[in-house]
């Protein structure tokens, strides 16, 4: 390197949370400085950036990381180059390494490992490539050896999480039961079975004071993950979900008997289990107990298909499109509450005396679940693609014709997972089976609505057979649009 001029200069540190042997921040801080002074580079203390305990393996979550490159790509250009310990220490993986550097080198700022010196030109960058190549590598190895140590302990029935609520956590020895709160998750199951959906217990446990364990209001997807988890009747589940939130596909599912003893029996389990099962509801549904009145989010506005929102406190309590309310749709679809009620009740009753039933039939979350999960993931992996090309266009890593091409390749691939996950949602099959089943299911909902039972229920079974109901103010026609359940 060149040491007749003084350069400007960064230094990045950082240490893993696996159990690699590195350096401390301290010592790599040491030796950094140690080379910038020997090679005429200048470094301030406010250009060293540290962090502690951060995987290194995807670099937007490294929020030291994130500030440097910011700074080195300012109009001031701060920085000559960028001094790490170790090229490991700057990317685990060959792809962000790449992009990251291409970046920097577009603003003349190069990135130097002191520990790993590379001569110039190409085949320096060759042996550089090589470098990361076998830290990537590395990095995927210590993973694969970590997963399949614990792999092999959840196979023997051992716990290596934190227990879920209802049990307290011994380190290195068998959860047991907290009592005060083993009452709170034998209501939760026995509510849910008894009619109450999630959100209506989520709801009425926050305001008993029920705190989550790291003591957070509970949210109504914690209340199903809690009615789908057998740890609860005595199994130790492993290689369930990806980073908590994604799960994996049931094969890839270990579930084993644990040494803990159970709160729920085998009994209410399993009617629980088959209740989650048949209370399928389209995706993004509202619950009804978030509602004023059975009818909300269910009807549309023919102009603009917003829903019509319930309006309680005037004198004659009415629905309305709430784009008209905000002067958004230019069509008023005021009606009145006992005319639109009168109107769906109408509606059903010669749906039954009709020939010809248009429906969608939802499959059962047991065949889908995993499926669905897995193509809304490949749509999140299309957007974070979408967001790296357009950061190379941006950065004038790619031209403008490449980056059109990369986004039309990603738009029809787009497109092609969008309609597999169609098809998995609603699909059409033995149509005359499922038109005696629908017909049925009305009857069942119109003997509700007709009786004296509150809104929550017959808000809950409207739903179960109706996805929607457009309603044109013009003559006062509602489209009913029924789904089935297989």
């Amino acid at each position: 390197m060149d040491t007749t001029t003084i350069k400007n200069g960064a230094a990045y540190i950082r240490v893993s949370t696996d159990k690699q042997e590195e350096l401390s921040p301290d010592a790599q801080k040491r030796m950094i400085l140690e080379y910038a002074k020997k090679n005429n580079i200048l470094i301030l203390s406010e250009d060293i950036y540290i962090e502690n305990g951060i995987s290194g393996r995807k670099a937007e979550k490294r929020p030291q990381f994130q500030k440097m490159i910011a700074k080195a790509k300012s109009k001031e250009h701060p920085y000559d180059v960028i001094l790490v310990w170790k090229y490991s220490r700057f990317a685990r993986n060959q792809e962000e390494s790449i992009v990251y550097k291409s970046m920097l080198k577009r603003d003349h700022v190069d990135v130097i490992s002191i520990s790993e010196p590379v001569i110039d030109g190409p085949f320096g960058t060759l042996i550089e490539r090589i470098i990361e190549w076998m830290d990537e590598y590395y990095s995927i190895r210590l993973s694969g050896e970590v997963k399949r140590g614990m792999t092999e302990k959840a196979l023997r029935g051992g716990y290596q999480s934190v227990a879920p609520f209802g049990y307290i956590t011994r380190k290195g020895d068998i959860p047991i039961v907290n009592h005060e709160q083993a009452v709170i998750v034998r209501r939760i199951f026995n509510d849910f079975l008894n009619g109450k959906s999630c959100t209506r217990i989520c709801r009425e446990i926050n305001a008993m004071g029920v705190r989550t364990i790291k003591g957070n209001l509970y949210e109504s997807r914690m209340i199903r993950y809690m009615l789908e988890n057998p740890f609860y009747i005595g199994k130790v589940r492993w290689n369930y979900s990806q980073r908590g939130r994604n799960l994996k596909p049931r094969d890839e599912w270990i579930i084993v008997d644990g040494e803990h003893e159970p709160i729920i029996d085998i009994e209410l389990w399993d009617a629980v289990q088959e209740k989650l099962k048949s209370t399928s509801v389209p995706f993004k549904s509202r619950d009804i107990s978030t509602c004023k009145h059975w009818l909300s989010g269910i009807v549309k506005c023919s102009s603009c298909g917003a829903t019509l929102g319930f309006n309680s406190s005037a004198k004659t309590p009415f629905f309305q499109c709430w784009k008209y309310s905000k002067g958004v749709c230019r069509v008023s679809h005021a009606v009145t509450q006992n005319k639109l009620e009168q109107a769906v009740l109408d509606g059903l009753e010669d749906s039954l005396l009709s020939p010809v039933l248009s429906f969608h039939v939802v499959r059962d979350n047991e065949d889908t679940d995993t499926g669905l999960l897995f193509l809304r993931e490949q749509l999140k992996r299309i957007t974070a693609k979408e967001k790296r090309i357009k950061d190379a266009y941006i950065n004038e890593i790619d031209t403008l014709e490449e980056y059109r091409a990369n986004k039309e390749m990603l738009q029809s691939e787009r497109e092609k997972i969008q309609k597999q996950i169609d098809d998995m949602t609603y699909y059409q099959e033995n149509k005359a089976d499922y038109d005696r089943l629908l017909r049925d299911q009305i009857r069942k909902v119109l003997d509700v609505l007709h009786s004296d039972a509150g809104y929550v229920e017959k808000g809950a079974a409207l739903r179960s057979v109706v996805e929607s109901v457009t309603y044109d103010k013009t003559d006062g026609h509602l489209s009913f649009f029924f789904r089935v359940g297989r």
